[in-house]
């Protein structure tokens, strides 16, 4: 099973947009984050109106053509732009709202809940909501890894045909070459790190802009580890060791381009050093500032952590053995 970007693209700056509504407290501070919400889904939007005038010149149509797109982005960004100038129209009001309220707590709830560790149940209360803290990064992690191949695809003056996530979080962005065959091997290799480079631009602005807030709760170093261990070590594994067990990958995409393995790895090693000394910074500074009387915590955040792991493998199973034998499908 697998989700279509056409159907995700809207939703999550929908969600960001309610949320920031919900969650911050200063008007000048929702202000920048709803332009800036806004700013990165058109800047989105751009890379796919290239996209589309692409394919529909190449008379490879989408499930959007062309002028039905910019009709629905036209829809899209004035519902965005309507429900954040009411946020902030009605900031006092919306702050005051019994429902906002309750929504707010409940998210205060779930933070606090993350570290109670006294009872069984408590505990697996926690492992829950790690799992679902690592699902929900490691999905937009997923995304815009693939949207980074994709946008690679757009800028050296090709086209994607579309976007797949799968609920074990694995996706791929399938595109189409065009040019020359003396630049197609170059595009290739640009296309191969544009999912690297999203991911880690993503990530290092994401750890600046949490790193830099004065007063730090345990769950803003929580978050920055999540953040660091999905993006920047899983994408540190994944480009420098692959090539040597013929996993599939886009470091084995480099190789079948003429990379030499070793080459590789000799250049992806350093960074992965970096990026696991990074992440252990972080731990360090977590278990000294917040942990406290709730040391084994940390055990807890790996268990979850392996546990993550196992489902999406199972996932994986259940998608490739069982949902082809099952009549009705979701794909």
């Amino acid at each position: 099973m697998y989700f279509y970007w056409a159907i995700i693209a809207p939703i999550l700056p929908a969600l960001a947009i309610f949320l920031s509504g919900v969650l911050i407290k200063e008007k000048k501070r929702l202000r920048l984050i709803l332009l800036s919400i806004i700013c990165v889904f058109n800047i989105y939007v751009s890379f796919n109106l290239i996209n589309i005038f692409r394919r529909d010149y190449n008379g490879d149509f989408s499930i959007f053509p062309l002028i039905n797109y910019v009709v629905y982005l036209i829809i899209v960004n004035v519902i965005f732009f309507s429900m954040s100038f009411l946020i902030l129209m009605k900031f006092d009001t919306i702050k005051e709202n019994r429902f906002i309220n309750s929504i707010k707590s409940f998210f205060c709830k779930l933070k606090k809940n993350l570290f109670i560790l006294n009872e069984t149940t408590d505990i697996c209360i926690s492992i829950l909501l790690l799992f679902c803290l690592l699902y929900l990064v490691g999905f937009l992690n997923n995304y815009i890894h693939e949207f980074g191949h994709a946008m690679a695809d757009v800028l050296v003056g090709t086209y994607y045909i579309e976007i797949r996530i799968h609920l074990f979080l694995q996706g791929w962005a399938s595109g189409y070459l065009l040019g020359s065959d003396e630049f197609l091997y170059l595009k290739a290799n640009i296309i191969s790190f544009g999912g690297l480079v999203a991911e880690c631009l993503f990530a290092s602005i994401s750890l600046f802009i949490i790193l830099r807030k004065k007063e730090k709760s345990g769950f803003t170093w929580l978050l920055s580890i999540v953040i660091s261990m999905l993006f920047l070590n899983r994408v540190a594994l994944y480009f420098t060791f692959p090539q040597f067990f013929n996993i599939r990958s886009d470091v084995l995409s480099l190789v079948n381009t003429g990379w030499d393995p070793w080459i590789l790895f000799f250049m992806f090693f350093p960074f992965l050093i970096m990026t696991f000394v990074l992440t252990l910074k972080l731990m360090s500074r977590f278990y000294k500032t917040s942990l406290r009387s709730k040391k084994k915590f940390l055990m807890i955040y790996f268990l979850s952590l392996t546990i993550y792991i196992v489902v999406l493998n199972v996932l994986k199973l259940i998608d490739e053995f069982i949902t082809p034998l099952i009549s009705f499908s979701f794909y």
